[in-house]
């Protein structure tokens, strides 16, 4: 069956809607033609009146059905549909009288009927419609706003009742530049019928039907507005893929109350198909707020966003440490056009510099250190495995040993690619996780060693390099068809940050948290939906070509290791990892030996101090 040959019990609102226009049609002459009597000496000629509006019901059976009044959903009746009513009873009467006039020349029936007949159908076509309108929304002022025909065109997908909310705040906008050619409904309740005057055009397989429709309507390619406040993955996939082959653009829409409507491109975040994470505001206030914070690596980007999130939680005192001064002014900057309350401090420094990091620590005594700073790119770090070492695994041991005696709370962040690690960066970041839980240990903070996925809209992620050869013209490049990857957003790596710093813990107690991230997704996958955001078609209009695996890269990314006993926690969407944790008096001295070896830059030693340090690292 067609998804618009609905079932017979869906098609009595129609019916019921022309019923009831036909009984006001016969009310509004009938009671014309015997009020407009009252002003005569002569009786009234009840025949006459019978014909008139025996007629006048069968030209309004016709005229409102080409006009389409049985399509209205009333609860959604906006002005178009207030003046759709209006030009059904005008045409009506102008039908009407002429074919009056043939039948009985108009004998006994009083010209002035005609305008008395036109303002009654309009009052009473409107006036229920307008009864559910104010029923259903509370409000009889949504239903007098008119929809501007000058505007683009775009096709809103959602439920009937996501697209009239989406559609009442959009009219509401004074920046509202688009205007509605139809609605493709997921509820398909009301197919074939109107909201806010806007047709109900089908359901998801009329997508692409109804795009290119408007597009030859307006001359211009259509876009397609998702109303549907938290759409699924497939759905998103779907109208994305309908949408490139129309060469039409997507966009989230938004409604806010007593805001009007906004609109946002769907971007590679809205692909991840996970359920948003709920930030415990109150555990990540005991943990913040009246603190004394300390966040390394604060200009890059997830130690930005920590910043901005930090920020608004008034801990005493911020401090951001950076060995970019350029990143390090671009926070700052935010933090004051922000204008967020509170004190912070930039700081410029390295966290390969322990002098640094004691005069630092000592100064600042902060309550909660947050260690982002690290080197990151995987290809890069295969080339220079020596300053890989001397940032990552000596700025975290310089930071943890001074956290260690200062700090109550450290949380350092790690990544998947610690797990098993093909590269270079990967096996830096184990050693470093050891380290930091070693250190823990004969402490009295606590620490949370917290693992990523790729993060998308990073600094050297792959979602702004799939961009920028998308608007080159293409090619788009992916190592390998079979790789894939999890996939966080920024926000949610901040928001994991602050869910495992402030999840109980004793002194001395060091954990290792992942989020759930779904199900990882496939490069090629993703390379060919960005496309597809952009209007264009994979493979015809950006090409798409692989080039081999990089240096130390994997094909799938793991998250645990076998022997680590992962459990839920209390925080939304955190998982634990617990394992053995090796003592620093274990560590201590191949650590010391790894560092010593990087420091006078010997290659070959520094490789085989890794692979020492992590068995389990199987260079790529």
């Amino acid at each position: 069956m067609n998804r618009l040959d609905l079932p017979r019990r869906r098609q009595l609102a129609p019916l019921a809607i022309t019923a009831h226009d036909l009984v006001m049609a016969a009310l509004a002459m009938g009671g014309s033609f015997l009020l407009r009597y009252q002003f005569e000496p002569k009786p009234t000629p009840y025949a006459a009146g019978e014909v008139a509006t025996a007629l006048y019901v069968a030209v309004c059976a016709v005229v409102f059905a080409a006009v389409g009044l049985q399509r209205g959903v009333w609860r959604f009746t906006a002005l178009n549909d207030i003046l759709r009513c209006a030009q059904a009873s005008v045409a009506a009467n102008l039908v009407f009288l002429p074919l009056l006039f043939l039948l009985n020349r108009l004998d006994n029936f009083p010209r002035s009927t005609i305008g008395m007949s036109i303002l009654a159908t309009v009052a009473l076509l409107c006036f229920n419609r307008l009864l559910a309108r104010a029923w259903a929304g509370g409000s009889l002022r949504e239903a007098f706003r008119l929809e501007d025909r000058s505007l683009p065109l775009a096709v809103v997908v959602g439920s009937a009742g996501s697209a009239d909310t989406f559609l009442a705040a959009a009219l509401r906008s004074p920046d509202n530049r688009l205007r509605i050619a139809g609605i493709i409904a997921l509820d398909l309740a009301g197919a074939g019928r109107t909201i806010r005057g806007v047709p109900i055009l089908g359901g998801l397989d009329h997508l692409g039907a109804a795009l290119k429709a408007a597009a030859e309507r307006s001359k211009t390619p259509a876009s397609v507005i998702v109303a549907e406040p938290r759409p699924t993955r497939a759905l998103l996939e779907y109208v994305v893929a309908s949408a490139a082959e129309a060469g039409a653009t997507v966009a989230r829409g938004r409604a806010f109350n007593g805001q009007g409507a906004g609109l946002t491109p769907v971007g590679a975040a809205d692909l991840l198909g996970r359920p948003p994470r709920a930030l415990n505001m109150a555990a990540a206030q005991r943990l913040i707020t009246g603190k004394r914070v300390l966040i390394t690596g604060a200009g890059g980007t997830i130690g930005g966003e920590l910043t901005l999130q930090i920020a608004k939680l008034e801990p005493e005192r911020l401090v951001l440490f950076d060995a970019s001064e350029f990143n390090l002014y671009s926070i700052d900057q935010v933090l004051r056009e922000a204008r967020v309350p509170g004190r912070w401090r930039a700081e410029l420094g390295d966290v390969r510099d322990p002098a640094r990091i004691r005069e630092l620590f000592e100064r600042e005594r902060p309550d909660v250190v947050l260690h982002a700073a690290a080197l990151k790119h995987v290809p890069l770090m295969e080339l220079n495995p020596i300053e890989a070492v001397l940032t990552n695994i000596g700025g975290a041991l310089n930071v943890a040993e001074a956290a260690a005696e200062h700090a109550q709370a450290l949380v350092f962040i790690s990544t998947d690619k610690a797990v098993n690690p093909t590269n270079v960066m990967g096996a830096t970041k184990r050693v470093a996780e050891q380290v930091v839980q070693a250190l823990t240990l004969q402490s009295r903070a606590h620490a949370a060693v917290v693992r990523f996925g790729n993060v998308l809209g990073s600094s050297g992620s792959v979602a702004p390099l799939f961009e920028r050869q998308i608007a080159q013209g293409g090619p788009v490049t992916v190592t390998d068809p079979r790789i894939e990857r999890y996939f966080m957003t920024i926000q949610e790596a901040a928001n994991l940050v602050l869910q495992a710093a402030a999840l109980p813990a004793s002194p001395g107690e060091a954990g290792v948290f992942v989020l759930d991230m779904g199900e990882p997704v496939k490069m090629e996958d993703l390379a060919r939906q960005l496309i597809r955001l952009h209007g264009l078609r994979p493979d015809k209009d950006i090409q798409i070509i692989h080039t081999g695996l990089r240096p130390g890269e994997k094909l799938f990314e793991e998250i645990f290791y076998a022997a680590e006993d992962v459990t839920p926690t209390a925080a939304d969407g955190v998982l634990a990892a617990r394992a053995q944790v090796r003592p620093w008096s274990e560590l201590q001295v191949p650590v010391e030996a790894l560092l010593a070896a990087a420091a006078v830059r010997d290659r070959g030693a520094v490789l085989a101090a890794l692979r020492t340090l992590v068995p389990e690292f199987r260079p790529g």
